[in-house]
This record gives C-alpha cells, sequence and structure tokens, in this order.
C-alpha cells in the first residue's frame, strides 16, 4: 500500500509541473517580429534565435528593439518544431531497468545478477540554458525487496536544439523503509542521454548509465553496480 501512494504521488507532481506554452519574441527596429525559441543570449555579437519553423537567425543588438516572452496557445504549436524552453522550473518523470555487473558486496564470488524496474521524478530549476539542478525521488522493484532513492540530479546540455545531448549525475541514499531487513544506503550515478522536444513545454528523453547502491539485507553486505536504462518525459 506504501508503495502505491508515493507511486501515485510522484505521479500527480509530474502533472502538476506542467504549465502553459511560451514562447521567446524578438521585436526588430524595422517592425519585424521573430518568434521561436533563444537558442543564444543576447550579448556584444547579437542574439541567436530559433523560429517555429527551425529557422535560426542572428541579429545584432543594433537591430533589436526588445525581447520579450509571450504565451502561446497550443492550436499555434500544432505540427511545428520548437526547442524545448530551457529556462525555469522543470520536471522529469521516467521509467527504467537496471541489470547488475560484476559481484555483490564483500563476496567477490557472488556475480550480480539482480535487476531492478524503477520509476522516478525529478524537481529541478534551469539555472541556465545548459545547466539544471533538482531533487529527485524514486521507487525501485528488485527482485526481494525495494528502495525509495532521494538524490541530487545536476544535468549538462552541450546545446539545446531539438534533439539535445546531455549528462547527468546523481546523488543521495537509498531508503529501505519499505522492507524491514532491507537498510538500503549511499546511492550515486551518472551516464548520458537525448532529449526530444516536442513542443515548448515537453521533450522526450532517454538515457542510459552506470548506478552504485549500498545495501544490507539482514546482516548481508549486498552493495551492487548495476547499468540503467530509462525513458520518460521532461516537463
Amino acid at each position: 500500500m506504501r508503495t502505491i501512494l508515493l507511486t501515485c504521488f510522484m505521479t500527480l507532481m509530474a502533472v502538476a509541473a506542467f504549465g502553459q506554452d511560451k514562447m521567446d519574441v524578438i521585436y526588430l527596429k524595422n517592425g519585424q517580429v521573430i518568434k521561436g525559441s533563444i537558442i543564444k543570449p543576447m550579448d556584444a555579437d547579437g542574439v541567436q534565435i530559433m523560429t517555429t519553423e527551425s529557422d535560426v537567425y542572428t541579429f545584432s543588438p543594433d537591430e533589436v528593439r526588445r525581447i520579450v516572452r509571450e504565451e502561446v496557445p497550443h492550436d499555434n504549436l500544432k505540427n511545428k518544431i520548437i526547442v524545448h524552453d530551457g529556462e525555469g522550473f522543470t520536471n522529469i518523470t521516467t521509467l527504467g531497468y537496471g541489470f547488475g555487473i560484476g559481484t555483490i558486496g564483500d563476496e567477490r564470488a557472488i556475480n550480480n545478477d539482480e535487476d531492478y524496474f524503477s520509476i522516478h521524478t525529478v524537481n529541478g530549476y534551469h539555472i541556465n540554458r545548459s545547466v539544471s539542478l533538482g531533487l529527485g525521488v524514486g521507487v525501485e522493484w528488485y527482485g526481494d525487496y525495494e528502495l525509495v532513492p532521494l538524490y541530487a540530479d545536476v544535468r549538462y546540455y552541450p546545446t539545446l536544439t531539438e534533439w539535445a545531448p546531455f549528462f547527468y549525475g546523481d546523488l543521495g541514499y537509498g531508503l529501505g523503509f519499505l522492507d524491514e531487513a532491507t537498510d538500503g544506503g549511499i546511492m550515486f550515478g551518472v551516464g548520458g542521454g537525448i532529449q526530444r522536444s516536442v513542443n515548448l513545454n515537453m521533450a522526450y528523453v532517454a538515457s542510459f548509465g552506470y548506478r552504485y547502491q549500498e545495501n544490507t539485507l539482514g546482516t548481508r553486505n549486498a552493495d551492487a553496480h548495476f547499468l540503467q536504462f530509462s525513458v520518460g518525459l521532461k516537463f
């Protein structure tokens, strides 16, 4: 029952994170209005924007009257390619699968043949268009027990385009309170993935990486290493 309630709670968190669509708008001194997503903020060399038709334009500071963000009706986004907004609050909710590698605990002769299924949600904030920081929570179902990881999440996006690669790092603690015989312990993970923008407020994400999880089952050391794959949505 506690597992079901926790899963429902994370789903509600993801739904609540979905907001209205917004678009970057550049008003030029010649009267033109360019709408899309800023991919290079204004500096001494100018500003760069990708339009809803995926065309990229650069304008010098002398050409620009002002730059704003405006709400856009969903109908205007139909069949258009728009880069997912890289600013402000964000939520990433994923389903994942991990499989064991190496050995378990101190018993080097025991191969790690465990695997797990998981659901995770990360609520974060883009401090700029390249870096986001967040806090994550999840539920992971192993063969005979469950863990609830709580962790800090950092992501780096080298470029924010329709297909945007990213790298991530996680550090936290896997709680074993759903099972009295499971203690859990420190966890961390690193990896990379790809983000496919659907519109300004949603993108598909897929990632692959390495995961380490400390754990104690009764009196047995069950520290283990995994490779994990996940897919989901970013709002």
